[in-house]
């Protein structure tokens, strides 16, 4: 291909006074002062700073206005600026000339100081440019500024390489010196450069011309500019036959070359003064094989005496047989062909015959091997394209379908195996009945290019893959073809307990419990409730992954009046066999918009966890249609699900004034009936072993996240404990929290509490509002009132109360026992000034031996002393 040079780095023009002397590191300023002295040293000034970038505007039919704001902190003063222009995407600047306010390869008059907007003329509409600025002062010239933002005359034309030119001339001069003209084709953006390729007919070998002094090189400035369409070039051997093809270039790149110029070569003079040709080419021998390019390679040779035609003969090198090139003879005066459709990198050989006198003789020797593109070396084949299948719906039929590449050694058999979309495991086709079997056999012949598969389902979905074989072995797989299906697929139904809804699990696998499934619908609009689903119609794609490449468009009119409205768009993913909202990307991903990579996902490193967020991805969209690539990598890519979510910043504050309030006479209702099991039962039984869980009466008003009290008490619907804690905490905590996957979680009880299963408990709110700010807990009694629990003495009124309560359970209990005599130790919750907070042992001695009471009976008799002190509260 064409020789790529390195792009000059912009500087200013050579018409410019730039600094001379030994070249300094980029970026690198040298400031040099007299020590002590405060002021620079003679000869030693800094250099201007680099300017602000310029800006580019249409300014009419053919002109661009250039404008810039020239430094005004510059000491000494600025005193000139130098213009330089592009195309965008081309290699070189070229020079802005001040006196013809037009573009000039070299030299070019600077723009006065004084002077910050130019208009260039003779610019192309359709086209983009961009400009850079330098600045000069008595020290010298400053760094070049940034490129500008593109400026364009008119609507921006589309943009393509140069088309391939047409054949170039040839031409023998003199002794050694060949001469190459040319036309240049029409192109967008216009032709840069041009470059000629020299090629020796004999040998094949291909040199550049070097641009500086017409020399055959193989690498170097060999780039013509674009009024450049004529060469000398000097060194050529005499005697030998050359063929010339060229090429152009222009912002998007070098085109083709051409198709080569006729053969010309130079006469060698003999010792008697006559002039021979060393024909080295094509003969009535052997012919020559020239490779054009595009699965062609021209054929040439030379007619004896007397020839009428010409059959030429082509063959693969190490083939048997022999083919016809072009399918007929070649008549005289025609003396060479093109033979097309071949294959790149495979050499092939010809053979010639001609008719002469009625009769096919003097069959030539083979010529030398010629491949077009590079060689390609012995080795097993390489992957496949993805298959096709074939359906006929009407006969129930279903074909594999593939597409054979040229291989070394040739190609011999093509492995098929398919297996159900979503299955894990594949089988393989049986290349005599065409049947499913779990091993791999024989391959079926690749020249078939198709193949039945018998024994598949109806209404399951199915994907193929193929791999081809040589003499050296079996080649890798290919990618899976698209699902195809006998019939209309078969719906596998799964109800959604979340939305109610019937959802297609299609080729995907749900092993949970039933009772806990939520179709993605669903789980997608809970996982991340900081960034809300905008509903209804805030899911813009939903889709089970069937392949590891997937292509769409995506029409987003309106995706600017969004970003002002704090609005995004998010990629979620998480897998169908599933109980929870968890985000779950596979081991790499990579989403493109419109050409462009927006985010990467990388497997994780050795050792390390990957905390899977869902990726913003509307800073790579852009209003109107939008094509997306996705590529997937995973070991099991069906089991993904993926999605495109429109959605609503939300903070901590929006999401809580949408919690909903529980009523006070609900609230209270669901607290008694948490305590239920704690008011009732028996305390005369004596059964140990049974074990009944109770909830203590206790409310406790400090949240567990804060350590502070409630201002917003709130309970998970489904909690099945007492406490509350802080709204406002925990909304905070969860947003806090940068693994997504554990948010979300209540303080107290662990289950998984998501701000639409919070709720506002109204009764503690009514307590937390009638309590003092010291009080820490309260004890709810019975009948749904309360009692504050203090940390500091009680009242002399409130201690007798309690002893006489005391006293009336301790005769309870010694009328129940009677018969024996023990030491019974009980415990109550008593605030005491010394002890804060701890458990006091009241101890009671009774005379007479009582049986030892159970830990359940010891529990229900605390409980009756706390209900009669609530009695004696009451009275």
């Amino acid at each position: 291909g064409p020789q790529r040079e390195t792009p000059a780095r912009p500087s200013p023009s050579p018409g410019c006074p730039l600094l001379s002397g030994a070249a300094q590191p980029s970026g690198v300023r040298v400031h040099a002062h007299a020590l002590g002295s405060g002021r620079r040293s003679a000869g030693a000034m800094p250099k201007p700073g680099t300017p602000a970038r310029p800006e580019v505007s249409p300014n009419g039919p053919g002109t661009l206005r250039i404008a810039w704001s020239v430094p005004e902190d510059a000491d000494p003063e600025i005193t000139a600026t130098t213009v330089k222009v592009r195309i965008v995407g081309s290699q070189r600047f070229q020079n802005y000339d001040h006196s013809t306010g037009k573009l000039v390869n070299k030299g070019g008059g600077t723009v006065p100081a004084e002077t910050s907007e130019i208009l260039l003329w003779g610019c192309e509409e359709g086209i983009a440019y961009e400009a850079i600025i330098a600045v000069m002062n008595g020290d010298g010239w400053s760094d070049m500024s940034a490129p500008s933002l593109p400026g364009c005359i008119g609507e921006l034309k589309s943009r393509a390489k140069p088309q391939r030119p047409g054949p170039p001339k040839l031409d023998a001069v003199a002794s050694g010196r060949l001469r190459v003209t040319w036309t240049l084709p029409e192109a967008c953006p216009p032709i840069e450069a041009s470059q000629v390729q020299i090629t020796e007919v004999s040998t094949g070998l291909t040199l550049l011309v070097d641009a500086t002094n017409g020399k055959l090189i193989s690498t170097g400035r060999t780039t013509f500019g674009a009024s450049r369409t004529e060469c000398n070039i000097n060194g050529a051997t005499d005697g030998v036959e050359y063929v010339a093809a060229v090429c152009c270039r222009n912002a998007e790149g070098f085109g083709e070359y051409s198709i080569p110029s006729d053969s010309v070569a130079n006469p060698l003079a003999d010792t008697s003064g006559m002039q021979l040709v060393l024909h080295q080419g094509p003969s009535t021998e052997i012919p020559i094989m020239e490779p054009l390019g595009q699965g062609q390679m021209k054929v040439r040779w030379l007619l004896p005496v007397g020839a009428k035609s010409t059959m030429v003969k082509l063959r693969r090198v190490g083939d048997n047989n022999w083919y016809l090139c072009g399918g007929a003879a070649v008549t005289a005066p025609e003396s060479e062909v093109t033979a097309s459709g071949l294959e790149d990198g495979i050499e092939y050989e010809s053979m010639i015959a001609f008719l002469i006198s009625g009769r096919w003789c003097m069959e030539s020797g083979i010529s030398k091997p010629t491949c077009i593109g590079h060689k390609k070396l012995p080795s097993i084949p390489d992957a496949p394209k993805e298959p096709r299948i074939l359906v006929d719906q009407a006969q129930g039929g279903v074909k594999v379908k593939w597409t054979v590449f040229s291989a070394v050694p040739q190609l011999t058999g093509c492995h098929i195996k398919v297996r159900p979309v979503g299955c894990r495991t594949w089988q393989y086709v049986h290349p005599i009945n065409w049947k499913l079997t779990d091993k791999e056999g024989d391959p079926v012949p690749v020249t078939n290019l198709e193949n039945p598969v018998l024994g598949l389902t109806p209404g399951v979905r199915y994907e193929a893959q193929v791999a081809f074989r040589n003499k050296l072995g079996a080649g890798p797989y290919s990618a899976s073809s698209d699902p195809a299906c006998i019939g209309r697929p078969t719906p596998k139904l799964m109800r959604c307990q979340n939305c109610f809804n019937d959802f297609d699990l299609q080729h995907s696998e749900y092993t949970k419990a039933p009772e806990a499934f939520w179709c993605p619908h669903c789980r997608f609009r809970r996982m991340d409730p900081f960034n809300a689903v905008i509903e209804p119609y805030g899911l813009l794609l939903c889709h089970i992954l069937v392949r590891g490449t997937m292509s769409f468009s995506l029409d987003l009119p309106d995706i600017k009046q969004w970003r002002k409205d704090d609005q995004a768009v998010f990629m979620r993913m998480c897998k169908v066999d599933s109980d929870t909202c968890a985000s779950i990307w596979p081991k790499k991903l990579t989403f493109e918009a419109n050409g462009a990579e927006v985010f990467a996902i990388k497997e994780p490193e050795e050792g390390h966890i990957r905390r899977d967020v869902p990726m913003n991805i509307s800073a790579g969209l852009k209003p109107g249609i939008n094509t997306i690539n996705i590529t997937v990598e995973d070991d099991f890519l069906q089991s993904y699900v993926m999605s495109l979510v429109r959605t609503q910043s939300m903070t901590a504050q929006m999401i809580a004034a949408t919690t909903p309030n529980l009523s006070e006479e609900d609230a209270l209702a669901r607290i008694m009936g948490l305590l239920e099991d704690t008011w009732a039962g028996s305390v005369d039984s004596e059964d140990e072993e049974e074990i009944t869980c109770v909830i203590s009466n206790k409310l406790k008003l400090r949240c567990p996240l804060s350590f502070e009290r409630c201002t917003i008490p709130v309970r998970g619907e489904q909690c099945q404990h007492l406490q509350c804690f802080g709204l406002q905490a925990y909304l905070e905590s969860n947003m806090k929290m940068r693994a997504l996957n554990n948010r979300w979680t209540c303080p107290v009880c662990s289950c998984v509490l998501r701000p639409q299963d919070l709720r506002v408990d109204s009764y503690v709110e009514k307590v937390l509002s009638e309590t003092p700010e010291h009080i820490d807990e309260v004890l709810i009694m019975q009948d749904g009132n309360y009692r504050c629990i203090e940390d500091f003495p009680m009242d002399q009124a409130y201690v007798e109360k309690e002893k006489a309560a005391k006293e009336a359970a301790a005769r309870e209990a010694e009328a129940r026992t009677a018969d024996d005599v023990e030491v019974t130790e009980m415990y109550t919750t008593i605030a005491d000034g010394d002890d804060k907070g701890e458990k006091r042992k009241a101890a009671q001695q009774h005379t007479s031996v009582q049986k030892t009471l159970t830990k359940r009976q010891r529990a229900r008799m605390q409980r009756s002393l706390e209900v009669a002190e609530g009695e004696e509260n009451s009275d």
